[in-house]
């Protein structure tokens, strides 16, 4: 698969060759001081939108930083502990293109058994990122009771870190809204500033996916406006989120290929690309309907 391609199977995500895991993870530190305060979970919806749109517009790499370093979004997916016995260590992030390769054995708790998605932290000097990974890209032991990853290429999309404010089950569209906001924010910098340069591309891919971008974002800023506050999200607002992901994903795509006069510097396309891994799966990570703690 070209590097380029934004081929989505769900069994790429975590695939060293993915489109979407070329960017090194954004560092502990690197948000700017005096940087506009993140909306809270509790904010209307459509702020929440606004607000992580202009970060994206602005700075993709800083705007992921911003959001994993405010909040710790893997919060509610079933999680495991480093298991303190294992004869090969505790487990360990080895930061690589585009995320980290994760080796370890954790403990985890009995829902991670049957879940489709686990929380895999792992102490390191400087914090604790947490990794979300799919069960079956682990191994387990017979009783359940350890959970094996060896090897195993995480992109930085799919990162969160223990030290952020822990967004509950009843945070999930808040979490979409940032989610959507970012990646349209990111799609709006790629029609905006080819090769660096700001003023909107001539060509008319640069018009066809910018008259489609103007039109899905004010369906969903419509819809916001309508659903202010949405405690575990639902199907609908889902539906919303996961159009707007694919939608910024064909943005992308063209971008890269060059598309009828819309180039996009190769910078700007590792820097947007967490946003596209996140904002691709967040319906699937933090599934509508769940609006408890």
């Amino acid at each position: 698969m070209s590097c380029h391609s934004l081929e989505s199977a769900p069994a790429e995500v975590h695939g060293a060759d993915s489109p979407l895991a070329v960017l090194p993870g954004p560092r502990p530190g690197d948000r700017e001081e005096g940087a506009t305060p993140l909306p809270r979970p509790d904010a209307a919806l459509r702020e929440v939108f606004d607000a992580y749109e202009a970060l994206g517009s602005t700075g993709p790499a800083e705007a992921w930083a911003a959001f994993t370093e405010g909040f710790q979004w893997t919060a509610p997916l079933p999680a495991a502990e480093p298991a303190g016995d294992d004869p090969q260590g505790a487990p360990t992030a080895r930061p690589a293109d585009g995320g980290h390769v994760v080796t370890g054995t954790w403990r985890p708790v009995a829902a991670a058994r049957e879940a489709r998605w686990i929380a895999l932290p792992v102490r390191a000097k400087g914090g604790t990122p947490v990794f979300a990974v799919r069960r079956s890209q682990g191994t387990h032991d017979v009783a359940g009771d350890a959970f094996r990853v060896r090897d195993l290429f995480v992109p930085t999309g799919m990162t969160s870190s223990a030290e952020g404010t822990a967004l509950g089950n009843r945070h999930t569209a808040y979490a979409w809204s940032a989610a959507l906001g970012m990646a349209f924010g990111f799609g709006r910098l790629l029609l905006t500033e080819p090769d660096g340069v700001p003023g909107r591309p001539e060509g008319t891919a640069a018009s066809h996916f910018g008259a489609l971008l103007t039109r899905e974002r004010e369906a969903v800023r419509s819809h916001l406006r309508r659903l202010p506050v949405a405690p575990g999200g639902d199907e609908p607002l889902a539906e919303r989120v996961r159009a707007g992901a694919d939608l910024v994903r064909d943005v992308y795509a063209a971008g890269a290929a060059g598309a009828d006069g819309l180039t996009a510097p190769a910078p700007l396309l590792l820097a947007g690309a967490p946003l596209l891994q996140f904002a691709r799966f967040a319906t699937e990570l933090l599934p509508p309907g769940a609006a408890g703690a």
